[in-house]
């Protein structure tokens, strides 16, 4: 058994000192074939599609990261104006001031939604067939044309 793999081994080894030139270029034409695939698949339509999709996830998530926000503002104005006596005018301001902030951060995250929500219906009206409109639009943005 000991001679069998030390003859294992070193096969390998003189398998590798012959043939490193073709084991390097094996490895670096799987990189890029790898690479090449990935590319195409980013590129076809439904590579296209669940990008867009990804961000409007991604967008959706901050947009209810920003409505937290806004109710956690107004909580805490709501409390501090329920104590005007045992708290300073500048705290109640600055608690204003944070809502004025988390309603435009709002906003704007709802805005971005609605861009990117509008991305997805391009990428399905253009790279699809009529026939699967609906049924996708129904899928991805919960809507009905």
């Amino acid at each position: 058994m000991s001679g069998f793999l030390r003859y294992g081994f070193l096969m390998t080894i003189e398998y590798l000192t012959k043939y490193w030139a073709l084991l390097i270029a094996s490895v670096l034409g799987l990189a890029v074939l790898l690479f090449v695939v990935f590319r195409v698949y980013q590129d076809s339509s439904r590579g296209r599609l669940q990008a867009a999709f990804d961000h409007l996830r991604e967008r959706q998530k901050a947009a209810q990261a920003a409505s937290k926000a806004v109710d956690k503002a107004v909580a805490k104005l709501d409390r501090l104006q329920g104590k005007p006596d045992s708290i300073a005018p500048r705290q109640v301001e600055a608690a204003r001031e944070a809502l004025g902030e988390a309603r435009e951060v709002q906003k704007l995250v709802d805005d971005q939604v609605l861009v990117v929500k509008n991305n997805v219906r391009i990428v399905i009206v253009e790279d699809y067939p009529p026939k699967r409109h609906e049924a996708m639009l129904s899928r991805y943005l919960d809507e009905r044309t």
